[in-house]
């Protein structure tokens, strides 16, 4: 009985690290010239949060805002570039892993940004705080 219970949670472990292995696989592949602006843990409220990149020598054309453990309602972001320009982004939907590849265009070629802001409040169906990533390319 105790092995047959031993070899269900390895054959349970395994499917479950094959499932995340396979998503991790297509989310590599779906950012590839993408590169991490930044990150933040966001609460269970309405709230505004910032990704600022100190020094930013990279010129950016598109972001990607990713969310793990979770889902958001993004109401809009702002992104504000390096020579005092902004830019307006607004969302239409929730964001969550089922639909986080949206590409969203910069104007005016490539910018560099300084800090992107954006409001949301959270989608509460689990018990871990939902991580925001910003990618640019």
């Amino acid at each position: 009985m105790k092995s047959r219970t031993v070899l269900t949670f390895l054959v349970a472990l395994f499917m479950i690290v094959q499932s995340n292995t396979t998503y991790a696989q297509k989310l590599s592949k779906a950012l590839d010239g993408w590169t991490l602006l930044g990150t933040r843990e966001v609460d269970y409220t309405i709230d505004r949060d910032v990704v600022s990149l100190k020094e930013s020598k990279v010129n950016i054309t598109g972001l990607k805002f990713i969310v793990k453990n979770g889902t958001l309602n993004m109401h809009r972001a702002t992104v504000h570039f390096s020579n005092g320009d902004s830019q307006e982004i607004q969302f239409d939907e929730e964001v969550n892993a089922a639909n986080d590849g949206r590409v969203w265009d910069l104007k005016g070629n490539s910018r560099k940004i300084e800090k992107v802001t954006f409001w949301y409040d959270t989608v509460n169906n689990s018990k871990a705080k939902s991580i925001v990533q910003v990618w640019g390319k």
